[in-house]
């Protein structure tokens, strides 16, 4: 089951409208915004689900710190997930679907692993 976050909507880009600048648990985050059933507005919070994208080769090593957080890699929406592995779930700022990593790397599952992602889909 995919948890829900409330999140608040501080930008929406105006070439990009797919495009959404995110404050959620004290992260602000850039997102693809693929579900959008009915019209989003800036400064105002609705709750929401994230995925994160994957490349077909994983990009993900050890962290020796045990902080979570997500750094935004350009302007565009590539960003470093930083969490704990805990068997299916990555566990950052959000929970996210581990997208079976923990079968492909399962000496990582129980620590604190930094991801690279090609975007974190985020659906209302």
């Amino acid at each position: 089951m995919i948890k829900k976050y409330l999140v608040n909507i501080v930008e929406i880009d105006p070439m990009i409208e797919e495009m959404v600048l995110l404050s959620i648990n004290g992260v602000t985050v850039r997102c693809f915004a693929g579900h959008c059933p009915s019209v989003i507005e800036v400064g105002e919070t609705y709750s929401a689900e994230f995925e994160m994208v994957l490349p077909d080769e994983i990009d993900i090593s050890k962290c020796e710190n045990s902080e979570t957080y997500v750094e935004m890699l350009d302007d565009g929406f590539s960003c470093e997930i930083q969490g704990r592995l805990e068997g299916d779930t990555l566990k950052s700022f959000v929970e996210f679907a581990d997208q079976d990593i923990h079968f492909d790397f399962p000496h990582l599952n129980g620590q604190f692993v930094k991801i690279r992602a090609q975007r974190i889909d985020v659906s209302f």
